[in-house]
């Protein structure tokens, strides 16, 4: 069996560097306001508290069009609020906007500078923050002959790194054909690139494009039995796709990991159709469950 998993939010515990992200947002406004933290974590909530009351609006912008949703990507929030400094028209967001603007080309350049700097620091301090039970799982799988890579818009050395720490080497997916090596990753993966089409999936009010071509390569290649994410937009409405197509390389089984902030919208796209969402888990262990029952139903 062959498995094409997302890596963070799957594998990972998030929100610690979720929360690393959001206090440089805030101490970089805080910089560039000349106040203080307090001051500028208000304005941070204020802003979050915006974009939230309209996901549908804010999230991974690329080329003027959402790669993912607010609601269901928890590490795009800080780019959804640099979107509402960027745009919004409150004496805040525009007192905000003056400020970040006086240092930085754009709200874009300055919230990729947050990130970025941020997860990078992260890298360097953190030996890993797998999920636990996460090692246990890959052990599991890896008794029974199955095969994972990893599809992350995470840098390869990340998981490189993390699951290295546990024991497990991983091979750079780039530079191995698929089956040379049980465990694999692309890094980089750009889930979040749009081809030239509108092709979309209408998916419970929201309309997620699924014209992305990096990812679709990647699936083509791999071919994978299942595919599993937690951000629908970015990990699982592409092989959904592919399966409404009668794409060959299409997953037989496509799963959602539920998290505590998954939206409903996301939620109730679990179903029998085509389109669907095969599984929702809780966890990854119960990755354990799940695998076991589609090689009893081979």
């Amino acid at each position: 069996m062959r498995i094409v998993s997302d890596f963070d939010g799957v594998w990972t515990e998030p929100e610690r560097e979720a929360r690393a992200v959001h206090g440089t947002v805030v101490r970089e406004l805080a910089r560039l306001l000349g106040g203080g933290e307090e001051e500028a974590a208000g304005l941070y909530e204020e802003f979050a508290a915006a974009v939230l009351a309209r996901p549908h609006a804010y999230g991974w912008r690329i080329d003027h069009r959402l790669a993912s949703f607010v609601d269901e990507d928890f590490f795009c929030l800080p780019a959804a609020v640099g979107q509402f400094i960027e745009n919004g028209e409150t004496a805040a967001a525009r007192r905000a906007r003056r400020a970040v603007l006086s240092r930085w080309e754009s709200l874009g350049a300055f919230m990729d500078h947050c990130f970025h700097s941020t997860c990078a620091a992260f890298r360097r301090e953190v030996d890993h923050d797998l999920t636990p039970g996460a090692a246990e799982v890959l052990a599991w799988l890896l008794e029974r002959g199955v095969a994972v890579t990893w599809a992350t818009n995470a840098p390869a050395e990340k998981i490189i790194g993390w699951l290295g720490h546990a024991g497990f080497p991983v091979a750079d997916a780039r530079a191995t054909e698929p089956g040379a090596a049980p465990l694999r990753v692309y890094g980089r993966a750009g889930k979040q690139w749009f081809g030239p089409t509108d092709r979309s999936l209408d998916v419970n009010g929201r309309t997620v494009r699924v014209d992305r071509p990096q990812y679709r390569a990647i699936l083509e290649r791999e071919s994978p039995d299942l595919v599993v994410g937690d951000v629908f937009s970015l990990d699982l409405a592409v092989p959904l796709a592919m399966r409404v197509e009668g794409h060959p390389a299409a997953p037989r089984a496509v799963v959602l990991l539920a998290r505590r902030h998954t939206p409903a919208w996301v939620l109730a796209a679990v179903g029998d159709a085509p389109d669907q969402i095969d599984h929702a888990i809780g966890h990854v262990t119960a990755l354990r469950r799940l695998v076991a029952g589609l090689a009893a139903a081979c």
